[in-house]
């Protein structure tokens, strides 16, 4: 059977488009299976231990399900294509020879109940993250091994790239859903601008200080914006001068004041490259500081770190906000002489000496292990 080049040219897309869309892959697999003249077949994966049949040829479902539920454990094809080079095309007797592959339970339990006969195997992928693809004709009825191979060379480059695109794009993936959780967690706010203040990415401690609408907002436009028109002024020049297209692109910080009186927001403007934004624009990262906004988990953390009991870690917040001893044992009501033993057994674990020591290292420790809020 002679593949035209328009029927080439579908399963080339075919397979291009699994890359990007790896629901795909199935339909793709089915279109090569019938294109080397095979009856059912899947592309399997190897990673971390396990082995996976990723996708199968239309109606091979029952296929699949019993492979990954239980015989890839036991599979010999697998384990011996797992040594072989990408590109290798072979069939099953060839890699394994008729007689033992046929004593074997693989064969007994998983290939003769699903009518498999001698199918023709290419290796796509090497190394840590190995992938093949299995075509198999039903039993007694053989491949026409030369139309299959040849078949087989041209499409093996494009199946060979699509599933290098896809781990590409699968890491791309996964680098982004981790830097995406950091910034979830982070405390402060993070806020990506393009030129004239438009809004690109807002991390959640950003848009719950939009969302409150004091000193700082979205406006209309999608720009960041604040309600203080002084600070509004200010911001917009230190956004331009971040994101100018022309010239040194510089960055800069300001004090951005609350209507309600609390302590005014810290903003921190900073020019970012080019490559780092889509479509190469112009871009600048905002970080926002509410220094009203309390270390989460503060207490928590002391007791983690310095070996302080619960009362000491209380004795130790409080001092880090500059009070004194009478002003402590105010605080938390207990005596005077209470509130010196627990501060002393604070300076001993923290190998400090005075409460501005104690202060500075502190305020240094909880700075860096606070910036993420816990998991709740």
């Amino acid at each position: 059977m002679t593949m035209t080049v328009e029927r080439f040219s579908e399963i080339v897309a075919r397979i291009e488009r699994a890359a990007l869309y790896p629901a795909e892959w199935s339909r793709a697999v089915d279109d090569v299976v019938e294109a080397l003249g095979a009856d059912r077949g899947g592309l399997v994966v190897t990673a971390a231990n396990c082995r996976t049949m990723t996708a199968c040829s239309d109606g091979a479902d029952d296929l699949r399900r019993s492979y990954n539920a239980r015989y890839w454990r036991i599979d010999p094809i697998a384990t011996a294509l797992a040594r072989a080079p990408a590109g290798l095309i072979t069939t099953c007797e060839e890699l394994l020879g008729p007689g033992y592959l046929r004593r074997h339970r693989f064969f007994s339990d998983w290939m003769a109940p699903h009518r498999l006969g001698d199918g023709m195997l290419t290796v796509l992928a090497d190394g840590d993250r190995s992938a093949w693809l299995g075509a198999y004709p039903y039993r007694h009825r053989d491949l026409d091994r030369a139309h299959a191979t040849a078949t087989m060379r041209l499409l093996l480059p494009h199946l060979r790239h699509a599933l290098t695109v896809q781990a590409r794009l699968a890491e791309a993936d996964a680098a982004h859903g981790a830097v995406a959780a950091v910034l979830d967690r982070y405390r402060h706010g993070v806020v990506i601008v393009t030129g004239g203040g438009t809004i690109g990415y807002a991390n959640p401690a950003a848009a719950a200080i939009f969302a409150a609408g004091d000193g700082l907002a979205v406006g209309r436009r999608g720009h960041l914006e604040s309600t203080d028109s002084v600070a509004a002024a200010g911001l917009r020049a230190l956004i331009t001068a971040a994101t100018r297209p022309v010239g040194p692109r510089v960055g800069g910080r300001r004090l951005v004041p609350r209507r309600g009186g609390e302590a005014p927001y810290a903003l921190s403007v900073l020019p970012l490259e080019p490559a780092c934004v889509r479509d190469g624009e112009r871009a600048a990262l905002v970080v926002i500081v509410d220094p009203e906004r309390e270390v989460s988990g503060g207490c928590e953390a002391l007791r983690q770190l310095y070996g302080l009991t619960g009362a000491e870690a209380r004795v130790a917040a409080v001092a880090l906000r500059g009070k004194g001893l009478r002003a402590i044992a105010e605080d938390l009501a207990v005596s005077v002489n209470t509130a010196r033993t627990h501060l002393q057994h604070v300076f001993d674990k923290s190998g400090t000496h005075r409460q501005a020591e104690l202060v500075r290292l502190l305020t240094t420790v909880l700075s860096g292990t606070g910036q993420f809020d816990p998991v709740e």
